[in-house]
């Protein structure tokens, strides 16, 4: 543990990897849970009716569609990287 303590303040570690040297405490991560769980992916039931809903709008020849498909939060190392090279986050 010494040893390592040492090494970190001896090396300089970039800002985006350092960030993860910490842990968060329990309110902040509470509030991140929280965050997250809006942003959940909807399951299949939750996309089959929004799918209907929409199929049945546009049968009725209305236009604007008030179910989009909803905002989620992306997770996966490899994922997220492709999204930034791609510019889509």
């Amino acid at each position: 543990q010494r040893q390592r303590k040492i090494l970190l303040q001896r090396l300089k570690v970039p800002p985006a990897i350092a960030q993860f040297g910490r842990t968060l405490d329990k309110n902040t991560a509470l509030q991140l849970f929280k965050l997250a769980v809006k942003y959940k992916p909807e399951d299949k039931s939750q996309k089959k009716d929004r799918l209907k809903k929409m199929a049945e709008e546009k049968a009725a020849g209305k236009t604007d569609s008030t179910f989009k498909k909803p905002f989620v939060l992306k997770y996966g190392i490899n994922h997220i990287t492709t999204l930034i090279e791609q510019k889509k986050t």
